[in-house]
């Protein structure tokens, strides 16, 4: 956390909904990239309309709304949440997909308590983890859902 703060709003996107997903694979070089348009209105109620690019991501993971409201969109904006928990919580997440999914879908004789078994292995998340103060965990809140990014930086290029 930076002075006590959970989250810090980065932009006021205000309606503005990330949209048109291009995710480039190149592991720890991973790009995400999203279209936006928002009002700015603190400009006369311009129409923005831009780019936003995610450089070295670590995860990406966004939930649909399929409820009748849109109860949090209403925050207004894009954020960076501070707290190292949920950063590592993404994480841990595709840790854990991973897993199952190979258990699902494969035989493999799995021992859990076995930290030598490739399944449990968590170098690359230790090290991950000992420079986690380098990543940054946004959030994007809209009516269509809930989007989380977890990277290195990130920068927008207004069109």
């Amino acid at each position: 956390m930076i002075n006590g703060e959970k989250s810090k709003l980065l932009i006021k996107t205000f309606d503005g909904s990330l949209k048109n997903l291009k995710v480039k694979p190149k592991g720890i070089n991973s790009i995400v990239e999203f279209t936006i348009q928002y009002y700015d209105y603190e400009v006369e109620e311009s129409l923005v309309k831009a780019k936003v690019i995610f450089y070295e991501v670590v995860s990406i993971d966004f939930e649909v709304n399929l409820f009748d409201n849109c109860i949090g969109a209403e925050l207004f904006g894009f954020y960076e949440i501070f707290q190292e928990e949920k950063k590592k919580e993404l994480v841990e997440k595709i840790v854990r997909n991973r897993r199952d999914g190979f258990l699902y879908h494969g035989n493999y004789d799995y021992d859990e308590t076995d930290e030598n078994d490739m399944l449990n292995w968590r170098g690359p998340m230790e090290k991950l983890y000992e420079n986690i103060k380098e990543y940054h965990l946004y959030q994007q809140q809209t009516e269509g859902g809930i989007y989380y990014i977890l990277a290195n930086r990130f920068e927008i290029i207004r069109k």
